[in-house]
């Protein structure tokens, strides 16, 4: 896995992390909802110019964890546990990917 601390990041791409890891931080003090949290990280990820494939790919699988478990509760007409195991650990890796 390339760390971003090996890629030279453009300020914008720096800005962009930064939110990233905001939107993370906000979700875990239950400032924002997992909904938000997807969108915001997928619009953030989207918009990001000078990471290489490899990250965002691992990023996105991870990202792609909440995406299910929010996909699961909604058809099932259940609320969202933010304790839930799943959504701990997929934000666990997204933490540790944009700290890499």
């Amino acid at each position: 896995m390339i760390k971003l601390s090996k890629i030279k990041l453009s300020e914008y791409d720096r800005r962009q992390l930064s939110l990233m890891k905001e939107r993370l931080s906000s979700f875990m003090s239950n400032n924002l909802s997992l909904k938000d949290l997807i969108d915001d990280l997928e619009g953030l990820l989207d918009c990001l110019e000078s990471i290489n494939a490899e990250w965002k790919e691992a990023f996105h699988e991870h990202w792609f964890m909440l995406e299910q478990v929010y996909a699961v509760a909604l058809f099932r007409n259940e609320s969202i546990n933010s304790d839930d195991p799943d959504i701990l650990e997929a934000v666990k890796q997204l933490e540790a990917l944009l700290n890499s």
